[in-house]
């Protein structure tokens, strides 16, 4: 069964949450910004949408099952985003923040730049350092990539059996740094998987 991210997030206090035609805001954060969210949770990808991404860009099919539940985040202030399915050819109104659409697959997944693009499919980011979140298109598990990396950070990159199991821990495990108001408790890298926040710099 695909994980419901609003359902994972209920601890939070509601402030001024609101809904748009595409996206459930939750918990606002004006200390951040004026109209920023401490999570934005997109809803399901239109299924034309959706079928149209499946078929350009080869999209595994848990994580196209996951798009048709919610099609991508920006969780905790931007501390890890999932990609959407969006129109490619899709205009940008950005004088209504709450009508922009989920962070694109499509720019995330062009086959020059990602390595190993035939195994792995990026699915989304840690906003600290870029950090990539990739599905592993054979046993689909999930794995990170070093920004502009070319091979994974072996003994320092935790990887996780499945999609379901990265996101459930991986929220879990950011919203207790997180107050419930959405004030970050702890120094930015520890938004970082644990693992990779002790890699020296």
């Amino acid at each position: 069964m695909t994980i419901r991210l609003l359902d994972l997030l209920s601890q939070f206090r509601e402030a001024n949450d609101r809904e748009s035609e595409n996206a459930y805001f939750r918990t606002r954060v004006p200390w951040v910004a004026p109209l920023a969210y401490l999570n934005i949770v997109y809803k399901p990808a239109p299924q034309e949408v959706l079928n149209d991404a499946m078929r350009r860009l080869s999209i595994p099919r848990v994580f196209s099952e996951f798009l048709a539940v919610q099609n991508g985040a920006i969780l905790f202030s931007g501390a890890l985003s999932i990609y959407g399915a969006v129109r490619p050819s899709q205009l940008l109104n950005r004088s209504d923040p709450f009508s922009l659409p989920p962070f694109s697959l499509d720019d995330h997944n062009e086959v020059s730049s990602l390595p190993h693009a035939d195994s792995f499919f990026t699915i989304g980011q840690y906003g600290f350092d870029g950090t990539r979140v990739c599905v592993h298109r054979g046993p689909l598990g999930v794995h990170l990539f070093e920004k502009g990396g070319t091979e994974l950070t072996a003994m320092e990159t935790p990887t996780w059996k499945g999609l379901d199991e990265w996101l459930t821990s991986e929220v879990s495990r950011l919203s207790v740094l997180f107050d419930s108001d959405g004030h970050r408790l702890v120094n930015e890298l520890e938004t970082l998987p644990q693992l990779r926040a002790r890699k020296p710099s």
